[in-house]
C-alpha cells in the first residue's frame, strides 16, 4: 500500500530532493524552502502543499521580488490550484511534472544485470548516491538517490541522446531502487517529466500529485523549471 499525498510527504520529498542537489532545506510550518547554502535566498524555491491563503500570499510576495525565485505548489491529481496568478501577478512556468510513488516491496532487491558493452559506477556522498552508466569514456545514463525518513527519493534520471531507447532509463531506475534497499525504506518518490511518466508507470509507479511551478512576471526563461532534469538537459 502506497502513501497518500500530504504535507508531511511533500516535506519528505523536498528533503530528499534537496540532498541530491546539495541544497540547504528549511521547513517553516507548511512552507518548505530550498536553495544553495550561503546564499541570500535570491534564488530559493518555496514548495507548498494545499496552501492556505495566508501562506500562499506570504510566499508569493517573496517570489515576486526576484526573477530567480520559484513557487512550487503540489496538489492532488486534477485538483484546482488556488489562483496563484492573482497573487502578486505570478506566472505559471510549468504544470507538466508529476509526483509519483512506488511500494518498495514490489521492487527487486538484487541489482539488475548491466547491459552488454556498458559499465556502472557508484559514488556515495554524504547524503546521496550517484549511479553513472558508461560505454567506454562516454556517459550514457545516470541518476541520483537519497533517503529521507523511510522513503528513497530518485532524481535526475537521465539518458544521453545517443543512448536513448536502449532501456537505460529502466536500468538506472531499477539499479537505484536496488541501492535503496540497503536502507530501511518502504516507498520511493520521484518527480517525473511528461516524457518520463509512461516509463515509471510501466515500472510500477503510481501518480500521487500534480506539480505546478510559478515565477515572477517575465522570468519564465531565466531559471531552471524542472525538478527532475539538469540545466544542460533542458538545453538539449
Amino acid at each position: 500500500m502506497t502513501a497518500e499525498l500530504s504535507d508531511a510527504l511533500v516535506s519528505t520529498w523536498v528533503t530528499g530532493w534537496a540532498r541530491t542537489h546539495g541544497y540547504e532545506v528549511q521547513h517553516e510550518g507548511k512552507v518548505h524552502s530550498v536553495g544553495l547554502p550561503g546564499t541570500d535566498r535570491a534564488e530559493w524555491e518555496y514548495v507548498l502543499y494545499a496552501p492556505s491563503e495566508s501562506d500562499l500570499r506570504k510566499v508569493a510576495s517573496a517570489v515576486s521580488k526576484s526573477p530567480q525565485r520559484l513557487l512550487t505548489v503540489i496538489a492532488e491529481p486534477g485538483a484546482d490550484v488556488l489562483d496563484v496568478s492573482s497573487v502578486d501577478g505570478l506566472e505559471l512556468i510549468s504544470d507538466e511534472e508529476k509526483l509519483m510513488v512506488v511500494d518498495m516491496d514490489s521492487q527487486d532487491v538484487e541489482d539488475p544485470i548491466t547491459p552488454e558493452t556498458f559499465t556502472t559506477q557508484r559514488e556515495d556522498f554524504d547524503d546521496w548516491t550517484l549511479l553513472t552508466v558508461r560505454q567506454g569514456e562516454n556517459v550514457a545514463a545516470r541518476g541520483r538517490m537519497a533517503v529521507a525518513d523511510d522513503f528513497c527519493i530518485l532524481d535526475r534520471i537521465y539518458t544521453a541522446p545517443d543512448y536513448r531507447r536502449q532501456g537505460l532509463g529502466t536500468f538506472v531506475t531499477r539499479a537505484l531502487l536496488a541501492l535503496a534497499h540497503e536502507h530501511d525504506v518502504s516507498e520511493g518518490l520521484l518527480v517525473a517529466t511528461a516524457d518520463g511518466q509512461e516509463l515509471y508507470e510501466y515500472l510500477g509507479w503510481t501518480l500521487l500529485g500534480d506539480v505546478h511551478v510559478f515565477g515572477a512576471p517575465g522570468s519564465t526563461d531565466l531559471r531552471r523549471h524542472s525538478h527532475s532534469l539538469d540545466v544542460e538537459q533542458l538545453n538539449e
